[in-house]
């Protein structure tokens, strides 16, 4: 075994390494709690928009179901060319076009 000086020295150095590891577990644990606040926070906006998501998604299946079934009948939509094949621009400048009022919907 060690002399009585050998064993002091040895229990310091332990009695240091414990206060190292404990100041080290105090700032692991503030950070812990720093990211629990941040998580509730995060927590927190998510259901605010949660709450906003649900009842806009419920409203949109809603409107879904209410399409026009397979036996009923449903026009397709006409493709429109964004700029004619063969213009003449002189003869383009002298035409009106329709005007036909629509509704918001």
């Amino acid at each position: 075994m060690g002399t009585l000086r050998d064993l002091q020295y040895a229990l310091q150095q332990k009695i240091e390494e414990l206060r190292q590891r404990d100041a080290l577990i105090d700032e692991l644990e503030l950070e812990l709690d720093q990211k629990d606040e941040l998580i509730q926070r995060l927590q927190n906006e998510l259901d605010k928009y949660r709450s906003v998501i649900r009842p806009a998604t419920a409203q949109q299946v809603q409107n879904t179901l209410a399409l026009p079934g397979p036996d009923q009948h449903r026009s397709k939509r006409q493709a429109i060319s964004a700029e004619p094949t063969a213009v003449d621009f002189s003869e383009l400048c002298h035409t009106t076009l329709p005007f036909y009022p629509k509704s918001p919907e």
